[in-house]
């Protein structure tokens, strides 16, 4: 473990889970942030239901879904003219959470604003002994042939340092220095649409009686956008407005604060305004994700439309899977071509997401043409000015109980309910993705369905491995039996124990045998993972699938010690060569 001095560039989400990961790993990484302190307004909100596996791992799930809303991602979401305005259509949110054989998790979707996420998880930093050293901006980056030295300023520009690290992790936002000193391209749009998000507190109960929800997508004469709740009782909210290629500074607070106005529509709520932003809504993904010894997770290697929450959390699944790769590398166990897969791995994914956040996006654009006005139109920094004043019944014609107006109202909310997809996606996009090529071994089986609101748990090679529990808890589950310091190997029967400790001997890599105890993971697990009596499957440090045997291999230690030796990256050519000897070379 000579190369172990790790640098995290940016304390979001994404650097303080990989942060946390790699301190339960037994490293002290070291993590910069530009920002003087945590302080800041939500932005995402959203931790779906991977993440918080994830944030099991990590001791957490269970303070964020006491924290957080676990019911506001099975409410509703509305299309308003304004709150206390026209109704124009409601969209209950319907994830299935299992299918006939039982739960797909012991968890669901939780909504916590991001401001007190990285709160949370900068105090479990704290309590492993780890720290964020704040107001500390990486100005440049030298990318060495071995490590890099990065060049830091406070905040101000006020002092220098320079930083020594043998490995450098880019999780510093959609700006990103530390992946434009390395010359790395994002492809896609970089402006899509630019929008001004209005920070505010409201008591909207009385306006939200009988239609409780996360999002409220306002779409009136003067005001456009939409409403997003940020806690359980409904008083902290944001306001997203399309703005166009207007400044933030044309608008203000009072023009601000009409805007949000006239998005409830009654003057008789009192408004709070908290603060002002303005973003770029993209949809990019880098080129590359490695440059030598310095990487790039989260924001800083992809950027999503917010259609469908999964920036953040695709940002924690990248810590996730780095995590254990770069451990394996620096202890040894695994060449540092492991690192390699990461990119192959999670790139596709963002891709994935990306291009499906845009075809929401997109396809909201139904709901626009049923109503015949534009919705997310941008506004004039005027559009706040004057009396509240709503749509003629003539403009959109949904008004009334004529036979016109029934089958326009019908119209709307068909094409209300054709955005699903993007609102009720979560098992297919949340826990269905599978990767196509990296660190395991292929089956030959078909790969999982691309269906976003479809997801059918299987143990196919680059999978999650399917949740499995007899009382439904995550405690007892498949995935929590998975370790963090080696490779779990899920067995169907007791014929692989010799096997797995002379393997576990020859590779240095630990593998820790669990077998398939109907009592403990329940009678379906067998079927959930698709292996019969004598079969395995090998699993990863971060949960997917590396390798799986349906049925007991004619050569269960060749079978297993191939499967250990691609799922870390080894070169299968001069197999002759001991193993041991490889990783001696290594440290």
């Amino acid at each position: 473990m000579t190369r172990k001095r790790i640098l995290i560039v940016g304390a979001g989400p994404t650097g303080l889970t990989l942060a946390i990961l790699l301190r339960l790993r037994g490293f002290d990484p070291i993590v910069v942030e530009r920002r003087e302190s945590l302080t800041s307004f939500p932005a995402a909100h959203v931790i779906n239901t991977r993440s918080q596996e994830i944030l099991a791992e990590m001791g957490l799930a269970q303070i964020v879904h006491d924290r957080g809303d676990p019911s506001a991602l099975s409410s509703l979401v509305a299309w308003v003219e304004s709150m206390a305005g026209r109704e124009y259509g409601i969209l209950p949110i319907q994830v299935p959470t299992s299918d006939e054989r039982g739960p797909l998790s012991a968890f669901c979707a939780v909504n916590m604003p991001q401001n007190h996420f990285e709160q949370l998880l900068y105090q479990e930093l704290n309590k492993l002994g780890g720290s964020v050293r704040f107001g500390e901006e990486v100005t440049g980056i030298d990318n060495l042939d071995t490590g890099a030295v990065v060049t830091t300023q406070t905040f101000g520009g006020y002092s220098q340092t320079t930083i020594e690290a043998d490995w450098v992790i880019g999780c510093d936002g959609a700006g990103s220095v530390v992946r434009r000193s390395l010359g790395i391209d994002m492809v896609g749009p970089r402006t899509i649409a630019r929008f001004m998000t209005i920070y505010f507190r409201a008591d909207l109960d009385r306006l939200r009686l009988g239609r409780q929800g996360l999002l409220y997508w306002i779409g009136g004469k003067d005001s456009r956008g939409v409403f997003i709740c940020f806690d359980k009782e409904g008083r902290t909210w944001a306001m997203l407005v399309p703005i166009g290629e207007a400044s933030l500074e044309t608008f203000g607070e009072e023009a601000a604060r009409n805007i949000v106005r006239k998005a409830i529509g009654s003057e008789e709520v009192p408004v709070e305004l908290q603060g002002l932003s303005s973003w770029n809504m993209s949809a990019q993904v880098a080129t590359s994700y490695r440059r030598g010894d310095v990487l790039l997770a989260g924001d800083a290697c992809h950027r999503f439309p917010p259609t469908g929450g999964l920036g953040m959390n695709t940002g924690i699944q990248d810590a996730h899977n780095l995590a254990w790769k770069l451990s394996a590398v620096i202890k040894g166990q695994a060449p540092e071509t492991l690192l390699d897969t990461y990119e192959q791995e999670r790139r596709p994914v963002a891709q994935r997401n990306t291009d499906q956040s845009v075809h929401n996006l997109q396809k909201m654009g139904m709901i626009d043409e049923a109503l015949g006005i534009q919705t997310l139109a941008p506004v004039s920094h005027q559009a706040g000015e004057g009396p509240i004043t709503p749509y003629p019944p003539e403009k959109l014609g949904i008004d009334g109980g004529s036979q016109a107006a029934v089958a326009r109202r019908a119209l709307v909310q068909g094409a209300i309910d054709e955005q699903a997809e993007h609102f009720a996606q979560g098992a297919g996009i949340d826990l269905g993705f599978s990767y196509d090529a990296g660190a395991f071994i292929p089956d030959g089986s078909a790969p999982p369905s691309n269906n976003p609101c479809h997801y059918r748990p299987d143990a196919h090679p680059g999978a999650r491995l399917p949740f499995a529990s007899v009382d439904g808890s995550h405690a007892q589950s498949t995935l929590a039996a998975v370790r963090r310091d080696g490779i779990t190997l899920f067995v169907n029967g007791l014929l692989w124990s010799d096997v797995v400790n002379q393997v576990s001997n020859e590779t240095g890599i630990p593998i820790y045998a669990v077998v398939l105890d109907t009592n403990r993971f329940g009678p379906s697990c067998t079927n959930l993972l698709g292996i019969n009596p004598g079969g395995a499957v090998a699993v990863r440090p971060d949960g997917h699938v590396l390798w799986r045997s349906r049925d007991l291999p004619s050569d269960p230690h060749t079978a297993l010690h191939r499967a250990v030796r691609v799922g870390h990256g080894w070169s299968l050519q001069n197999d002759g060569q001991n193993d041991k000897t490889r990783l001696k070379e290594t440290l």
